[in-house]
C-alpha cells in the first residue's frame, strides 16, 4: 500500500474515532468511509471558511482532497467483499461547471427527479440491505451528493448457536443468543495497549474482509469506577489498524486482559485452542450529519450568506440536509454491513454587495397630473402642462392599468 493511499486511509479512520467518541453509550452504527469522500469532494470544491472547515475535517489539503476521495471510493469499489458508488444529481435549473462534473467518475451524475428513483439507488449499492435514501428530496433541493457502500463476507470458521448467560457486568441474569466457535488459531486474539488496555479478536473471513471485536475494561477489572467508554475502544481499535497503539499478538499463560484469561493446562487432546462467546447482533444506526456540522466541518457550508461551492456552479449553493443510514449484521455465518450517506444542496440568494446597493421608488401616474418643460441649465420652465384625461390607446384599457 502506497504512502499515499496510507495517508488517506488514516484520514478515513480519523474521522471514525472522532465520529464513534460523540456517538453516545446505546446501539450505534457509524460509516466514516460513507461520509469522508463526500466531505472531501466538496472541500476541493469549496471556499473558505467552508474549505478550511472542510479541510480539518478530512484531514487533507483541499488541492488533495478531490482525488483522493475517488481513490478512496474505488479502493473499496474494487475490493473483493466491498463495494462502493458514489452518485450526483442536479436539478434541471441549477448550471454546473463542466470542469467539474467531468471531474466524476462516467455514470455517477444524473438528473434530480423523484424520490422512488433514489430509493431504488440505495437499494442498488447495497444489494437491498438499506431500501430508503436517507434524505427526502424538496422542491427546494438543487443537488444531491451521496455514497453508497456494502461490506459481506462469509466467515472461513463458522459459529455454532449457543445460550449466552454473562455472570457479571450489565447483562448479569439475562439468559441470550449467543455464538461460540473454537479455532486453534491463537494469533487472532491479542491486546492493544491504548490508554486502557482492549482485547482485540479478529474474525477472519473467506476474501478480505475481516471484522475486529473489541472490548474494552469492565467497571470493576480497573480503579476507575466506569467501564472503558466506547469512543475510547474504538478509538484504540482504529488506532491500532495504524500503528499507533502497540498490539501484543503474543500471549503468553498468565496473561490477562478484559474478558480474555490465558492459562496453560491438561487436555485430552493436543494442539492450542481459542474459544470464543459473544452474541450474534444486528444494528441499525440513522445518523442528522447536520445535528452535528461541526464533527465533519459542515457549519460554514449550512450559512446562507455566500456561495461556498463556486467550483460547483456558479449559482450560489448551501448545505441544506445531510444524513446517513447504516446497518451491521453478525452471524454464525458471517457479516454483511451497509450504508447510505446523503448530503443535499439548496441554492440561497447572495446579499448585494456595497457597490450594487440601490433605492427603488415606484411612482404609478394613474390620475390627471401636471408637467413643465424646463431648461436645465437656468432651470427656466419653458412650457407647463396638465393631463386631466388618459389618452386614449389602441391596445384597449387593460394594458397599463388593468
Amino acid at each position: 500500500m502506497g504512502s499515499a493511499i496510507d495517508t488517506q486511509v488514516a484520514a478515513v479512520n480519523e474521522l471514525t474515532a472522532r465520529w464513534a467518541a460523540v456517538a453516545g453509550e446505546r446501539d450505534f452504527v457509524v460509516s466514516g468511509a460513507g461520509i469522508w469522500p463526500l466531505l472531501a469532494l466538496l472541500a476541493a470544491a469549496a471556499d473558505d471558511p467552508a474549505r478550511a472547515e472542510l479541510e480539518a475535517a478530512v484531514g487533507l489539503p483541499a488541492e488533495r482532497a478531490h482525488s483522493a476521495a475517488l481513490e478512496v471510493l474505488r479502493i473499496m469499489a474494487e475490493a473483493e467483499d466491498l463495494s462502493a458508488v458514489l452518485g450526483v444529481w442536479f436539478a434541471e435549473e441549477l448550471p454546473l461547471h463542466r470542469v467539474w462534473s467531468d471531474s466524476l467518475p462516467p455514470d455517477t451524475i444524473g438528473r434530480l427527479t423523484i424520490q422512488a428513483a433514489l430509493d431504488a439507488w440505495a437499494a442498488r449499492g447495497t444489494d437491498g440491505l438499506i431500501d430508503r435514501f436517507p434524505l427526502r428530496i424538496d422542491p427546494d433541493t438543487m443537488l444531491v451528493l451521496a455514497t453508497a457502500l456494502v461490506a459481506k463476507t462469509e466467515w472461513r470458521e463458522h459459529f455454532v448457536d449457543a445460550v449466552l448467560r454473562p455472570e457479571t457486568g450489565p447483562w448479569r441474569g439475562i439468559d441470550g443468543r449467543g455464538l461460540t466457535r473454537t479455532t486453534g488459531d491463537l494469533s487472532q486474539v491479542s491486546l492493544l495497549d491504548g490508554s486502557e488496555p482492549v482485547t482485540r479478536v479478529v474474525v477472519t473471513g473467506t476474501g478480505d474482509l475481516d471484522v475486529h471485536l473489541l472490548l474494552g475494561a469492565a467497571p470493576d477489572a480497573t480503579e476507575s469506577p466506569d467501564a472503558s467508554p466506547p469512543g475510547a475502544v474504538l478509538t484504540t481499535g482504529l488506532a491500532a489498524l495504524t500503528g499507533q497503539v502497540p498490539v501484543r499478538d503474543h500471549l503468553p499463560p498468565g496473561t490477562t486482559g478484559p474478558g480474555l484469561r490465558v492459562t496453560r493446562h491438561r487436555a485430552p487432546r493436543p494442539g492450542d485452542r481459542l474459544d470464543i462467546r459473544m452474541p450474534p447482533f444486528e444494528i441499525r444506526s440513522s445518523h442528522d450529519l447536520c445535528a452535528t456540522p461541526e464533527l465533519f466541518g459542515l457549519t460554514a457550508a449550512m450559512r446562507t450568506d455566500r456561495n461556498h461551492f463556486p467550483a460547483i456552479s456558479p449559482e450560489p449553493l448551501a448545505l441544506a440536509q445531510g444524513a446517513q443510514d447504516v446497518l451491521a449484521r453478525f452471524t454464525r455465518e458471517g457479516f454483511e454491513a451497509a450504508a447510505v450517506t446523503g448530503l443535499a444542496m439548496r441554492a440561497v440568494s447572495m446579499p448585494l454587495s456595497a457597490e450594487h446597493l440601490i433605492t427603488q421608488v415606484e411612482v404609478v401616474f394613474d390620475r390627471p397630473f401636471g408637467f413643465l418643460a424646463v431648461h436645465r441649465a437656468t432651470g427656466l420652465a419653458v412650457v407647463a402642462g396638465w393631463v386631466a384625461e388618459l389618452p386614449g390607446r389602441a391596445g384597449g384599457p387593460d394594458d397599463l392599468f388593468g
